[in-house]
């Protein structure tokens, strides 16, 4: 008897072939096309490279205005772990559990030297007043400040 699926694998082979041949002579004239269109792109990259105006690592000012706080703290500490950062900022209100000087006092014992400061500014006092040499050349400030929710209360109470 007459077996089909011969013929089949037969003439899948055949346009198999076919098809590779067709690749390999398509490929010269894909690599010449993407080598062409490569050429602008990396001229326009070296552009933008030029134009952008980048810090070296380590020179970039953060302050932490709550950093003493159960949010602050973790988050300082990581902000003084970045490479990026030259100098730390701690900012706290004199009722914070720990005084802000004590949080950059441990942190300036970190392996990664960057500069840390603490500031400290008396609750009812005008803020302009203690923020000036805090905030001053600050590349980022983050403020994870707030209040703690007291018993009872839920998120939206926060917010009235």
């Amino acid at each position: 008897g007459y077996d089909a699926s011969e013929d089949a694998w037969v003439s899948l082979d055949k346009l198999k072939s076919k098809k590779l041949k067709l690749e390999a002579k398509a490929q010269p004239k894909a690599k010449a096309k993407a080598k062409a269109k490569a050429e602008p792109k990396a001229k326009s990259k070296a552009k933008a490279k030029a134009k952008k105006e980048t810090k070296p690592a380590g020179s970039f000012k953060v302050c932490v205005c709550g950093g003493a706080g159960g949010i602050g703290q973790p988050l300082s500490l990581l902000m003084g772990m970045d490479p990026n950062v030259g100098e730390l900022c701690i900012f706290d209100l004199d009722v914070a559990m720990v005084p802000p000087a004590g949080v950059a006092a441990d942190l300036s014992h970190l392996e990664r030297k960057c500069s840390v400061n603490g500031f400290v500014m008396p609750v009812g006092k005008n803020p302009i007043d203690y923020l000036e040499e805090c905030l001053t050349g600050c590349h980022l400030v983050l403020i994870p400040a707030g209040v703690p929710r007291k018993p009872g209360m839920t998120r939206d109470d926060l917010f009235k």
